[in-house]
């Protein structure tokens, strides 16, 4: 049994072959994290714009503590929703115009792929580069729809 497996809800619209690879790579991530990483990296292959996959594995990564891979695969989905909503892969680059203008469902892949960006950076120690895309966050999502002041009051409590 996984005691820190992604909940049925963050599977919602995964394909369930694609769910039993994702299991089958948290499974093995326990005793051989790199074995389950690299079976994590061919689901990713086997299908590059499926979003929801992004965040299942940066979440678990995240709570198995490999902060790097939780980081890599929070960029990673990054990049598939910016080139889904046909944004620049640089979010330094994006307007809150830009966010909001994109289809719901991705604008909100977006902020929430940063928001993870910055909490995994936290968890990292990297205070300035978290507060960095918390600073781009609030700006992109003023009215703070997608919970970063949650964020940026974790990182105001180590820095401060």
């Amino acid at each position: 049994m996984i005691d820190d497996s992604a909940s049925l809800d963050e599977f919602e619209g995964l394909p369930q072959a694609l769910q039993a690879l994702v299991r089958q790579g948290m499974a093995r991530h326990l005793a051989d994290p790199a074995g389950g990483e690299f079976l994590f990296h061919y689901a990713i292959s086997q299908a590059p714009e499926a979003l929801p996959l992004y965040r299942v594995l940066y979440k678990f990564c995240n709570r198995r503590r490999r902060f790097d891979a939780a980081y890599d695969f929070a960029a990673l989905g990054l990049g598939a929703a910016a080139r889904q909503a046909g944004l620049s892969e640089d979010w330094q680059d994006w307007s809150s115009a830009m966010v909001s203008g994109a289809d719901y469902r991705l604008g909100s892949h977006l902020l929430l792929s940063l928001k993870a960006m910055a909490f995994i950076e936290l968890r990292r120690g990297h205070g300035d580069e978290a507060e960095r895309i918390l600073d781009r966050l609030t700006g992109l999502d003023p009215g703070d729809g997608i919970g970063a002041s949650v964020v940026a009051a974790l990182a105001a409590g180590i820095q401060g």
